[in-house]
């Protein structure tokens, strides 16, 4: 456990400057750049952030971090995801249950709230009826 609390300040020591500081960003040269390069040059030096798959580079992102910051090691990954998803199923699972109480208690006991359930479902099908016969016209 005090390893892990170690870690853990170690950490946000090392992150500390760049969490806490506001950091402005002037990128005009990389434009001026990206726009003066000819369609050769920019296959070969890519550089264009807007082409970036933001989610492979966040997890490199903190796969690096955790091996070469924290110096953590990357065999417990595949447990922890495995821990994640069985989080995520009894979450799941947990608000559905959650919903089906809800509406059991509220919705099948008011006819008000019943009647306001049915007018908000019936919007919804003819809501999903128009887009569906509108992408048939196409």
């Amino acid at each position: 456990m005090m390893k892990t609390i170690t870690r853990l300040h170690k950490a946000m020591m090392v992150l500390e400057y760049f969490t806490s500081h506001s950091w402005v960003w002037n990128t005009d040269n990389m434009a001026m750049l990206l726009a003066q390069m000819s369609p050769e040059d920019k296959k070969i030096f890519n550089f264009d952030v807007r082409q970036l798959h933001w989610a492979e580079y966040m997890e490199n992102y903190c796969m690096g971090t955790k091996k070469y910051v924290l110096n953590e090691e990357l065999s417990g990954l595949p447990a922890a995801r495995k821990h994640l998803n069985k989080l995520r199923n009894i979450r799941y699972t947990f608000n559905t249950i959650l919903v089906v109480f809800i509406w059991r208690i509220f919705i099948a006991r008011s006819q008000m709230a019943r009647n306001i359930w049915y007018f908000v479902v019936s919007l919804c099908f003819k809501f999903l009826s128009y887009f569906r016969a509108s992408s048939t016209m196409r």
